[in-house]
Parts: structure tokens; sequence; C-alpha cells
């Protein structure tokens, strides 16, 4: 009987690892991947122009909602969005207002319509296929100067409707 609870002991452990690692592993590949292609291409996939068009607002703008008047830019948040947790996709990001009180959904940007003219570019031409530009657009997203990018859009397109 002991070798069956360590046995089940050791199998919830082993998936414990492989749900919480899988995220870590995944954006390291596409770290990975997007660095070999970069070099290999010749540019830098940090300094490609990017387009916000695509992203979805949840609500009408401008709005006299007092959340969305009185916002501030650091109560925007962004939420990763997974297809799975054992082997995980980036669907895409969801922006929020956090506030103390509520957690307001703002904004939805699907990874498939994040769009690089330069990646279109290199898709036209043949130099890469609808995967690598999937993978390069996927990290150009959840990277750290993106992210800015995309929270100080929305928080223009919010103001836009409040001045």
């Amino acid at each position: 009987m002991t070798v069956f609870y360590t046995f089940i002991i050791f199998a919830l452990i082993f998936i414990f690892i492989i749900v919480f690692s899988s995220r870590f592993f995944y954006f390291l590949e596409l770290k990975t991947f997007t660095k070999r292609l970069s070099n290999t291409l010749h540019i830098d996939i940090l300094r490609l122009d990017c387009s916000f068009e695509q992203m979805v607002y949840f609500l009408s703008l401008p709005s006299n909602l007092p959340i969305i008047k009185n916002v501030k830019p650091e109560e925007l948040t962004i939420e990763f969005d997974y297809t799975s947790l054992i082997f995980p996709r980036l669907s895409g990001i969801k922006i929020y207002i956090k506030t103390n009180k509520e957690k307001m959904v703002l904004a939805y940007l699907p990874t498939k319509d994040f769009r690089l003219p330069t990646l279109d570019q290199m898709l036209e031409q043949g130099k890469i296929d609808e995967g690598d530009y999937l993978k390069i657009s996927t990290y150009k997203l959840i990277h750290q100067t993106t992210l800015k990018e995309i929270t100080g859009e929305v928080f223009k397109q919010l103001q836009v409707g409040s001045l």
C-alpha cells in the first residue's frame, strides 16, 4: 500500500512541476526561437513597429463611467490569456482597470491579430511562414516594452473621451 501512495505522490509532484513550469519553458522557447530567427533575418524584433488596431474594447468610448473618467495609468493591468495549462499557448492579452474596489475588463488583443508590418512583408516574400510570424509576434507582444506601449495606448484611448 505504501508503494501505491508513494507512486501517487510522485505522480502529483510530477504533474505539479509540469503545470507550473510549462509557461516558463514556453516563454523560453519563444525567446530562443525569436533571437535565432532575428539573427538570421538581421532584424531587431523589439524595434519593429506594431499595430494595436485589432484591440477589442468592451465599452463604448468615450465613456462617462466614473471608473473610466478617473482612471490612473497604474490602475491598468494586463493579464495573459492562455489556451491550456499543460501546453500553454498565448491566445491574447486582457487589459483591466483594477482598483481597490473592483476589476473591470476594458480590452482584449488576440495574439493572432497583433500585427507587425515588417513581418507582414517578410511573410509575403516567403522569408517566414505563419508559424514563425505567430511565435515572433507573441514574443514581441509579451515583452515588457510592448506591454507598456499597450497600457499607454489604452490609457490614451480612455482619456480621449474624458477631456
